[in-house]
């Protein structure tokens, strides 16, 4: 099928990098929750290197599942999986700051069971998935697409927001260093794709792609820096 280049895309890995991936955050994710003690920090940093992975072993699946209804049914799970990423990033950086309950943790959690609903319930919520061989194309649905992009971007400028609050006022200097830790890995995935759109506004529909790959960099900090810092380990 012929690549047509959309802003609404989505651009991945070569499904190589995919599943290499999907493996580095399903073994953070196992380290994880057999090095951490019982904790909701534990539960939250597990979860997101869990749907992390969940992520791109669905993009793997999408290049090498040829039945259309199939691939449309894995592209919806997988945005589902990303979809609880930011509430998760929102609700560890409540938690490590010390607010176990704040409105920004429900409020992040209900507009993400939302588009769950959507992606579950319409199965037109993304129109169509192609497997170009170096990355995987997910075109999403007109309006929804704005009002998506505005509660991923939103929430990830929350989790940002939050973390550099809570850590100003946190006395406890592992706890505040886990949510300066924080903020350097959303910014490792966020500040690129900044960057990249700054000096390419044309390049705006591969701005996702940025996001995939430098999303793994995020998942060694959550394993090795955030969750010793901010959560007991056996």
């Amino acid at each position: 099928m012929k690549q047509k280049q959309n802003k609404n895309t989505l651009y991945c890995f070569s499904p190589p990098v995919m599943i290499g991936t999907f493996a580095i955050e399903l073994v953070l994710a196992l380290y994880a929750f057999l090095k951490l003690r019982p904790s909701r920090i534990k539960n939250i940093i597990v979860a997101t290197l869990f749907l992390l992975a969940s992520f791109q072993l669905a993009e793997f699946f999408v290049c090498s599942n040829y039945n259309v209804e199939g691939i449309n049914i894995i592209s919806r799970l997988g945005y589902i999986a990303i979809t609880f990423l930011p509430p998760l990033g929102i609700h560890l950086a409540n938690e490590i700051g010390g607010r176990k309950k704040h409105w920004s943790i429900y409020a992040s959690y209900v507009f993400a069971i939302g588009f769950t609903a959507f992606f579950l319930l319409v199965p037109n919520s993304i129109n169509d998935s192609i497997c170009t061989g170096n990355y995987v194309i997910f075109r999403f649905s007109k309006p929804y697409n704005l009002l998506y992009g505005a509660y991923y971007f939103g929430l990830l400028l929350g989790t940002l927001v939050i973390s550099v609050n809570l850590s100003s006022v946190q006395k406890k200097k592992k706890l505040r260093s886990a949510l300066h830790w924080l903020i350097i890995g959303v910014l490792t995935f966020t500040l690129p794709t900044g960057i990249i759109y700054l000096m390419a506004p044309s390049a705006g529909s591969a701005i996702p792609s940025v996001m995939c790959g430098f999303a793994v960099i995020y998942a060694i900090i959550l394993a090795f820096r955030i969750a010793p810092l901010s959560s007991k380990t056996k």
